[in-house]
């Protein structure tokens, strides 16, 4: 492995172009010619992903990353030994450590390997665009999902998530009506079903990542001269074992409320024992440290590609997640070098097609 001389230059750059979703487009055209300055093929795809090679092995070793970041300029700033910005954690930090892994590489660790960098678009959305389009794209060997974990860190799962639209609306009344309710009231009973259901399941799960979590994240009524209405926005954070269709079923209770779904995400998690998930606790233990494996309550790419890449796939990237979508977004540059390292010794460990079979 080459030795690395620590400088974090290319974190920097990339935290300093400012690329909110649905305004990646700049940052994806700049990002893909300052790869290919570096050695790598890369190239900005239909969608506007950055899509970047190395290598031309045949043992794939995807990292499905992210170049938007939600909306809010963080001034960009070096304060001691912390590097201050939008995306400095999510999720420019984690893209730019496994940019930097790669090119730490000797040719004897790179061997029969092709390390695809996947910079999506439109992750910190409701309809994840950038990783939908290459989950048909890619058929990879292992799956780095670059989000922040902490350096010393493995990610082992994420809840799912479905995002509902609630509504009704009705020919408008005088509100002294016999039998009169408000818009309010019918949308108000499909949340309190939906409540229901969720803490009769949670009651007989401890774990927060078995349990539904459902969230009232948006309310409005109106009416014009004929018809008033009422409409929320609901999501649920979701289990590995959530039957969609009984919180669908919940909300049918209430059959003068129209349910859309907006989104819906499966959750996904590895049982930490896959050849991937073995060589991260393998590194970090060679760090002198104890690994952390995690289990996240949010949602990632990882969700929208699980179905189709069925392959080792953990989540990893150094950074606080605390600090996500924070005014305070910042990552410590001595953390940054050690998630390097720690990709780096990764990458060297996963063994190529061929090792594999002589293995077998």
């Amino acid at each position: 492995m080459r030795t690395r001389e620590p400088g974090a230059g290319l974190l920097r750059w990339m935290v300093e172009q400012y690329s909110p979703s649905h305004q990646e487009a700049s940052f994806s055209r700049a990002l893909v010619e300052r790869l290919g300055a570096r050695g790598w093929r890369a190239h900005t795809d239909a969608v506007g992903n950055a899509v970047a090679r190395y290598g031309d092995g045949d043992t794939v070793i995807a990292f499905l990353g992210h170049i938007d970041t939600v909306p809010g300029v963080v001034p960009v700033r070096l304060e001691g030994q912390r590097l201050y910005g939008r995306g400095a954690v999510d999720a420019k930090g984690p893209l730019c450590a496994f940019i930097e892994a790669v090119e730490l590489l000797d040719d004897a660790e790179r061997a029969g390997k092709q390390f695809l960098l996947l910079g999506c678009v439109e992750e910190e959305v409701a309809i994840t665009r950038g990783a939908l389009h290459v989950r048909d794209q890619y058929a990879p060997d292992f799956v780095i999902n670059g989000e922040p974990s902490g350096a010393h860190a493995v990610t082992l799962g994420y809840k799912g998530l479905l995002r509902l639209d609630l509504e009704h609306r009705a020919s408008r009344r005088h509100t002294a009506s016999r039998d009169y309710r408000a818009a309010a009231e019918h949308v108000v009973d499909a949340w309190s079903a939906l409540r229901r259901l969720c803490d009769d399941w949670n009651r007989e799960r401890p774990s927060l990542f078995e349990q539904n979590l459902p969230s009232l994240n948006a309310f409005h009524t109106g009416a014009t001269e004929t018809e008033e209405w009422a409409t929320a926005a609901v999501s649920i954070r979701t289990g590995p074992s959530t039957d969609t269709d009984a919180l669908l079923a919940a909300l049918a209770t209430v059959p003068t409320v129209t349910v859309r779904t907006v989104a819906k995400k499966d959750a996904v998690s590895t049982n930490g024992n896959d050849a991937l998930s073995r060589v991260f606790k393998q590194a970090i233990r060679e760090r002198g440290v104890k690994p952390t494996l995690r289990l996240k309550t949010g949602t990632s790419d990882w969700n929208t590609v699980a179905s189709a890449w069925r392959v080792p796939t953990v989540a990893y990237g150094p950074g606080d997640a605390a600090l996500d979508h924070t005014p305070d977004e910042h990552i410590d540059l001595p953390e940054y070098e050690e998630g390097v390292a720690v990709l780096a010794r990764v990458l060297a460990l996963l063994p190529a097609k061929a090792a594999r079979g002589d293995a077998a």
